[in-house]
């Protein structure tokens, strides 16, 4: 025992021995390098001259520089007794590293102030009004990667103009190493005025690259390839919409396949409708109603959507039928619990009647049907009412097809809707695809169609997919159809532009990226600006990623307002902006939050308004304007025949016009439309009438960036072209978007939002009486609204 313990003391001993040598050893290497480390303590003394931002980059840089020293020195250094001074110097360099992240905070911070104080008088220069501590902020701010959220009116275009002027009036960067993006050329237009204005002449500002983002891609592309193609359709979507209707049309007219598949789609696929056990509530499924149309192929307007699909069977068949047409009851079976008995069907040349039961296999309803006494349940009233109609049948010795829910959940609807209309001797013949044709082209089913799949080609080629990887992955039964046609007209789409030696816009922002990313475009770019970046689509996202990723210094400067990214139709990725820093890396957020443009009730409501979506980023704009009279009214008009109607609006506006040049002589006064056909006729007139007044018409997408005193909201209905549009999120798009917003109708809600900004003074709403849309009933629910 005595000698087990004797061998333990002697280890003990060895290793406390080996322990002590080992710091010694280490102290003395950490002795050795004490020079390396006061040099490299002075390397960061250039970052903290208070002359230049210290950026993540130049932070990564100068790690990556001091990595070998870092790990030659113990994490224990504490404990190696070194002296006073020498510890000092340690300590401090590893702090220096340790806390990197406050300390260049903190400096940033400090620099920024003492920066806009250098600066001030020069930016009070640039505009008329000088800018404001946001904004000045916003441009001293230079790390790798800039967000700056802009609310609507606050000066965006001022804030990266200056933003230029400031980094070559502090020469960051030569003119030539400047990239300025935006999406329209008359963005890039005023952007380009604006620096002009702000920089002068001479200040080299014609040698800055200042592009759309089309424009750019294009420019990689013809200095890249030495055969360059021409853009194919000039570039203009209304050419590229004519094109894929002509290759419609020809499909539908030549190939017996692709017939038979649009017919099936417009018939049975073309609207995607909840079931009716999706609904919580009734007043869910009556706002529902109200903001939907169901219309069959041959133009007459259904109660529901299974309704629908039933009687775009018998049309196709050519089966006439009347709808909800009284059954001939004799007054002894009139109940009065039932009122008048209205069948959804009937046949007239067969005596047929169609009930369809809106039960589920288990018999149940939805769980927000109604009932009354003597029944304690919905499921026991229906079925009541179920049993009386049977009843009736049985009585009368009708014939009686029946129908149910469940079977279109199981899609079985229509085949055993057919198999009984055959066992009662009803005759099916196939209508004429063309006359099916002229009915699709009378509801409007074959243009909102074709917008829907240029809409989806352009994201599909966006995102350099192909229909058949898309079709092999579609999970339910409306996509695969849909793809069905889509297929033929992509192929159509792409044989043109082989055809023509032309190649479209998104193929060439993907061949552009190609180009950057493989070294054959050699510019280099200190900066690259982006204004309107909520507008961002994945192919841009990767061509500007590319440019990053070629140019690892540059600093990228974004200027945008997820409240207002309205072009999700042409690609436009919310998510890239709302997770910034997760697809660029380290970056600075700087709100921009002063709206000069509408007074504090419209800021009021519009914000609030659009922060109902939790997903979009929280804002907390202000407004320098009081409002001197109730910044909203509502004006309704009633539900006549289509001239009447028109004439009804012609009156209001009349009205509304009139007011208006008492009130503010020479205002300027916008009416916005969800869509073009709500342009009015009588514009002219309108026009004509108060000469003083600076009239104009714009759709809501179209209005956006623009300003004037008074708004003048028209076509604020439900409806498939309603506001919120039906037709707009078409859910087929999910499969060429990498994220959506799941929250209901979230598109349209920021494309309200950007309609109710733009005037200064007072916003007009104009919507039907008998079918508001629900963003007007949510307005006059939620806020205390004049008119």
């Amino acid at each position: 025992m005595i000698i087990y313990i004797l061998g333990l003391l002697s280890l003990c001993t060895c290793y406390l021995y080996y322990r002590y040598r080992q710091r010694a050893l280490n102290k003395e290497h950490l002795l050795s390098i004490l020079p390396h480390i006061r040099q490299a303590e002075l390397d960061f003394e250039e970052f903290f001259d208070e002359k230049a931002y210290f950026a993540n980059y130049d932070y990564q840089q100068l790690k990556s520089t001091h990595t070998p020293l870092l790990t030659q020195i113990p994490p224990n250094y504490k404990r190696y007794g070194l002296s006073g001074e020498d510890f000092e110097i340690v300590d401090h360099f590893m702090s220096l590293h340790r806390d990197a992240e406050n300390t260049r905070a903190n400096y940033n911070e400090h620099f920024s102030k003492l920066e806009i104080n250098r600066y001030r008088s020069f930016f009070s220069s640039l505009e008329q009004y000088p800018l404001s501590d946001e904004q000045m902020k916003a441009i001293v701010c230079d790390e790798d990667n800039n967000l700056v959220i802009a609310g609507a009116g606050t000066g965006k275009t001022t804030t990266i103009s200056a933003k230029i002027a400031y980094i070559l009036n502090k020469k960051l960067a030569r003119p030539e190493e400047l990239l300025v993006i935006s999406f329209t050329n008359s963005a890039v237009n005023e952007l380009y005025d604006r620096v002009l204005k702000f920089c002068g002449k001479d200040s080299g500002v014609d040698q800055i690259t200042v592009n759309t983002f089309n424009g750019f891609g294009n420019k990689v592309v013809r200095h890249c390839n030495r055969n360059p193609l021409r853009i194919a359709f000039d570039g203009k979507d209304h050419l590229v919409k004519e094109f894929l209707l002509e290759s419609f049309t020809t499909l539908f007219h030549n190939d017996d396949d692709f017939q038979s598949k649009a017919i099936n789609f417009f018939a049975f696929f073309n609207r995607q409708a909840p079931d009716d056990f999706e609904f919580k509530t009734a007043e869910e499924f009556r706002k529902h109603q109200e903001s939907t149309k169901y219309v069959s192929l041959s133009g007459r307007e259904l109660k529901s959507y299974e309704e629908t699909l039933v009687a775009n069977f018998l049309y196709l068949h050519q089966v006439e039928y009347e709808y909800e047409s009284f059954f001939p009851l004799a007054a002894e079976d009139r109940n009065p619990d039932y009122s008048h008995y209205a069948p959804d069907f009937y046949l007239p040349k067969y005596g047929i009647y169609i009930e369809h039961y809106g039960i589920d296999q288990n018999g149940d309803v939805p769980q927000w049907f109604s009932y009354r006494p003597p029944f304690t349940d919905a499921k026991s009233s229906y079925h009541s009412g179920i049993q009386w109609k049977e009843q009736i049948h049985k009585k009368y010795e009708t014939k009686l097809v029946r129908t149910y829910s469940y079977q279109k959940k199981d899609h079985t609807l229509l085949r055993l809707l057919k198999q009984q209309l055959v066992d009662f001797g009803v005759v099916l013949v196939k209508r004429d695809p063309a006359e099916i044709y002229e009915e699709l082209n009378k509801v409007n089913d074959i243009p909102s169609f074709i917008g829907l799949i240029h809409t989806f080609l352009t994201l599909l080629k966006s995102a350099g997919r192909s229909p058949a990887e898309l079709k092999s992955v579609a999970k339910d039964q409306r996509f695969a159809v849909f793809m069905d046609m889509v297929t033929p007209l992509y192929n159509c789409y792409q044989e043109k532009l082989k055809a023509t030696a032309s190649i479209d816009f998104n193929d060439m922002i993907n061949h552009a990226t190609a180009y950057i990313l493989n070294g054959t475009f050699k510019k280099q770019y200190k900066y690259i600006l982006v204004d309107e970046f909520q507008d961002m689509s994945q192919s841009k996202y990767a061509m500007l990623n590319a440019l990053k990723t070629a140019n690892p210094g540059a600093k990228l400067y974004a200027v945008g307002d997820d409240w207002q990214s309205i072009f999700r139709f042409a690609g436009s990725d919310i998510s890239i902006i709302n997770s910034f820093s997760a697809h660029f890396g380290f970056t600075a957020y700087n709100p921009v939050l002063q709206t000069y443009r509408f007074n504090k009730e419209i800021l009021k409501v519009s914000s609030s308004f659009i922060q109902k979506n939790p997903a979009q980023l929280p804002k907390k704009l202000t407004s320098p304007f009081n409002s001197s009279v109730p910044a909203f009214q509502f004006v309704p008009l009633k539900k006549l025949k289509k001239l009447e109607a028109e004439h009804d609006r012609y009156q209001q506006i009349d009205a509304i016009l009139r007011d208006i040049s008492i009130q503010t002589p020479n205002a300027s006064v916008f009416l916005i439309g969800r869509y073009k056909h709500l342009i009015l006729p009588s514009l002219p007139l309108l026009k004509k009438s108060y000469p003083q007044l600076k009239i104009s018409f714009y759709t809501a997408h179209g209005s956006k960036g623009l300003t004037c005193d008074y708004s003048i909201l028209l076509g604020l209905d439900s409806g498939a072209f309603g506001f919120p549009s039906q037709i707009a999120d078409d859910p087929v798009l999910s499969y060429v978007l990498e994220s959506g917003d799941g929250y209901e109708n979230a598109e349209e809600r920021r494309l309200f939002y950007v309609a109710l900004t733009r005037a200064k003074h007072k916003v007009f709403l104009l919507y039907s009486m008998n079918s508001p849309s629900k963003f007007i009933e949510e307005l006059r629910a939620d806020y205390e609204l004049g008119g």
